[in-house]
């Protein structure tokens, strides 16, 4: 009885044991992520390192490091922040959205070179108007000018050709310009917010944002665009402003209370 007595008591002290080292465990996880910090999880994973909750504390070591990098990116807010954040967190869930405005940068500096187009496209008209910026070009090679009767009985067929052409093009030049405000007042510049796997969770974040920002965004409408980025197609959630000058006054004033907002086309 004696020798059973003594069994008894160190069963019951071994499961004591087991017991109070379980509920230590539970009471520092449970300590972890109150505090929900990388120097928490650490300390817990450094104390319980063959825990059940290790690989949780390991997860949330990572996905705090992500936050605080995207963070530093957003208030960076430049193409080499972003895209040091997606080499650093390709899979991460803010890689997306960095790869979005990756994507608008990118628009943005290429939205230059038309100028330099422009300018080439005089080239041309100007070769086709013999009667102006073609002369210039053309005095190496043209030899007729010594022949004067020529010149002259030439100017006057060269000033009624001349005059039909200068007419026309200045009733389309006024006609196109007077087009093009009308198309802007509509809604030809465009704000986006985000960047979403589908139109259902685009359209969730639209209706939790015009509830955070009524003052911003209770006036406009959404636009849901569909794309593609790096082969995964992406819903872009999007508001359409008059001027690029109201997207730029829009984006400053979400992008003093954290949130992402970048000027699209």
């Amino acid at each position: 009885m004696r020798k059973s007595h003594i069994g008894l008591i160190a069963m019951l002290t071994a499961v004591t044991i087991v017991i109070a080292g379980c509920s230590r465990v539970g009471e520092d996880w449970k300590a972890a992520q109150a505090a929900d910090t990388t120097e928490a999880y650490q300390d817990f994973l450094r104390q319980h390192p063959d825990s059940e909750f290790g690989v949780p504390a390991q997860e949330r070591v990572k996905q705090l490091a992500e936050d605080r990098d995207w963070q530093a990116a957003s208030k960076a807010d430049t193409l080499d922040a972003y895209q040091q954040f997606v080499a650093t967190h390709a899979d991460g869930k803010w890689a997306q959205e960095a790869r979005v405005r990756i994507e608008n940068f990118q628009l943005t500096s290429g939205g230059q070179p038309p100028a330099g187009g422009a300018t080439a496209a005089l080239a041309p008209g100007a070769a086709t108007s013999p009667g102006t910026m073609a002369t210039p070009g053309m005095t190496a090679t043209t030899v007729k000018p010594p022949s004067a009767p020529a010149a002259s009985a030439a100017a006057p067929v060269t000033l009624k050709l001349a005059a039909k052409p200068t007419v026309k093009p200045a009733v389309k030049s006024a006609a196109k310009p007077a087009a093009k405000p009308a198309a802007k007042t509509t809604g030809g510049h465009y704000a986006q917010l985000g960047a979403f796997a589908s139109k259902a969770s685009a359209e969730t974040a639209w209706h939790k944002l015009s509830g955070r920002f009524p003052a911003q965004l209770k006036s406009l409408q959404p636009h849901y665009a569909a794309a593609s980025s790096h082969g995964k197609a992406v819903v872009r959630l999007q508001v359409a402003l008059p001027s690029s000058q109201r997207v730029h006054d829009l984006c400053t004033e979400l992008k003093k209370q954290s949130q992402a907002c970048l000027p699209a086309g």
